[in-house]
């Protein structure tokens, strides 16, 4: 394994520090000064050749600092200032507690402090354990492929070894950035481009002299933020940039908008504010009375202006989501079909369009409350869980590259998923009206109004199963076109497949029960409800929990705590209620004959 060989190779390097980093005196404090105030801005735009393309600096800083220490600000440094205080202030940062284990069996079995998760470099790379880890893992990979003749990639990692892994990686990252090897920023035209430290795939690069000079300008900016002068920082970054930028092959207007897309992206974070905005609609709409509601002249012109407001906030949120999303697009150059980040943000966004389809056709407002509140759970979700959803653009793996049938098939089978977890909230909102209505009584005043409610939360909840069926329905057969396309074969059983089918079969029961009136309103919002654990597997559960197939693109981990934890209190949720709605019916029916 290439990882580990690097990491027994840090060892010999364990105490030298990087020769850019050499270029002025090292200050005595334990801790690296942090540049408060330092806009970094040509630093950030910077372009360099990682993770298979051409991307600013600055995401590279973002991507670094992510995985490393699991949060996207550490300890108040923005990640462009992280990323040069590592390469500047080396000897600080070897022992400064920022590399990040998660997993407390991690911990335990590298004999640390159980009761932290960051630890410093220097304790890493002196942990006798880990080493052994190592080696063990580099000789079973070793053995494995020379008994078998191949190695055993398809076989996901269990979490404890990929938490492992990781932390050999992040060692490796942190010593490739002081090194100057982590990234490629000298470019060359006819040939690879090459690292700060002269590393990269070509050995002889055509301008040996301008290469130099590039070298020399970032000394110039290291040299410039150790002394903590930001004018020099910013004249010599300013100059890297442009020297940079010259030699780049094919370089022109549309890279360099791309390139400078990529750095506002990341500074804006716009799924950040569209579920603000979402949210906030969401509680607008929640207060705003709809047309079930009899109200007088003054009550109705009040409600009037707060579903004005309550549309305007979920109009900057959809602008905010979409222009994220096409920003997204156009910068990676092809749509959302790699991970479950890019799913998450497209399924949010496909409730709330489904929701306002439904929207005009019957103007009620309970559609865009539940849409709302459904679009900001999952963008808060995508957003609060970087490290397990990686938020990053990278290129298509091969087998996703030119092909058409597979983007439709994504795209088609999540905006099912969009329009399951529509139906979800719906019948959310649908028992807990049955609820109130067997607590209030039957004769209650106002059950006339909460059975009317419940009858429409019913008809939309089956119009968004509709849309449901047809798009998961069609997504899969599109799903077999590129399996046959790509591997040969229409259908094989995978678990991908398997699940995509059991989630629509799971479907089509419920709606062939509910148009032949053998399940009720009550059960049809139950069995809605539950019919979703079976998109959850699907969706989340192949790729997270199972780990196997062909679908090996999309595996991660992480997160099934809170997974299983959801799905868990959501069957509670409508286990306590369908007991009440039981109890409470076979007492209606009792009390008459009592009465008798």
């Amino acid at each position: 394994m290439k990882k580990i060989l690097l990491f027994l190779s840090l060892f010999v390097s364990i105490l030298s520090a990087s020769a850019f980093a050499d270029t002025a005196p090292v200050p005595t404090s334990e801790m690296a000064p942090r540049h408060e105030g330092w806009s970094f801005s040509d630093f950030r735009a910077i372009p360099i050749q990682s993770g298979g393309r051409i991307k600013p600096l600055d995401s590279f800083a973002r991507e670094a600092a992510l995985f490393a220490t699991g949060r996207r600000q550490f300890e108040g440094f923005d990640p462009a200032d992280l990323l040069i205080s590592w390469i500047a202030f080396p000897r600080e940062w070897e022992n400064h507690r920022f590399v990040k284990i998660s997993r407390i069996d991690v911990r335990r079995e590298l004999q640390l402090d159980e009761s932290r998760v960051y630890f410093s470099p220097s304790e890493l790379f002196n942990n006798f354990a880990l080493l052994q880890y190592a080696r063990n893992m580099d000789a079973s990979a070793a053995g494995s492929e020379t008994m078998s003749g191949k190695s055993d990639r398809g076989r996901k990692e269990s979490p404890r070894e990929q938490e492992l892994g990781n932390v050999l990686s992040r060692l490796t990252l942190f010593r490739d950035i002081v090194a100057g090897n982590a990234w490629l920023v000298i470019p060359h035209a006819d040939g690879p481009w090459v690292s700060l430290a002269g590393g990269g795939a070509s050995a002889q690069p055509p301008a040996p002299a301008e290469d130099e000079a590039i070298r020399a300008h970032f000394v110039d900016l290291i040299k410039a933020y150790q002394a903590g002068d930001m004018a020099a920082f910013d004249r010599a970054s300013s100059v890297a940039r442009a020297a940079v930028e010259s030699r780049v092959p094919d370089w022109d207007g549309h890279m360099a908008r791309s390139l400078g897309l990529e750095v506002f992206y990341n500074r804006m974070h716009p799924f950040q504010f569209a579920w603000i905005l979402y949210l906030a609609g969401a509680l607008m709409w929640l207060v705003s009375p709809g047309k079930l509601l009899r109200l007088s002249k003054e009550q109705a012109s009040s409600a009037r202006v707060r579903r004005v407001l309550a549309g305007t906030l979920t109009s900057l949120a959809v602008i905010c989501h979409v222009g994220g999303f096409l920003i997204r697009c156009y910068i990676a150059g092809r749509p959302p079909v790699t991970n479950m980040y890019e799913s998450i943000i497209w399924v949010s966004f496909g409730v709330f369009a489904f929701a306002f389809i439904l929207y005009l056709i019957q103007r009620l407002s309970i559609t865009l409350i539940v849409a709302s509140a459904l679009s900001t759970v999952g963008l808060i979700a995508a957003d609060s869980a970087p490290a397990m959803m990686d938020p990053g653009l990278h290129p298509l793996v091969p087998v996703l590259r030119d092909n058409f049938w597979l983007t439709i098939h994504v795209l088609t089978i999540t905006l099912g998923y969009s329009a399951f977890a529509l139906t979800l909230g719906l019948a959310n909102v649908t028992l807990w009206n049955f609820f109130m209505i067997d607590r209030a009584g039957a004769d209650a005043s106002d059950a006339p109004v909460a059975r009317a409610r419940i009858q429409t939360l019913n008809q939309l909840t089956y119009r968004a199963m509709q849309f449901g069926v047809v798009l998961l329905a069609a997504g899969t057969i599109l799903g077999g076109v590129w399996a046959d396309y790509s591997w040969g074969r229409f259908w094989g059983w995978d678990p991908k497949e398997v699940w995509a089918l059991i989630a629509l079969l799971c479907y089509l029961a419920v709606l062939h029960g509910r148009m032949t009136s053998w399940i009720k309103p009550f059960a049809f919002a139950v069995w809605t409800v539950v019919a979703f654990s079976s998109v959850v597997m699907a969706w989340y559960g192949v790729n997270f929990v199972l780990g196997v197939g062909l679908h090996s693109y999309g595996f991660a981990s992480g997160g099934t705590g809170y997974v299983v934890g959801g799905v868990g209190l959501q069957l509670a949720y409508v286990l306590v209620i369908a007991l009440h709605h039981i109890w409470t019916s076979k007492m209606a029916m009792v009390a008459p004959k009592s009465a008798v």
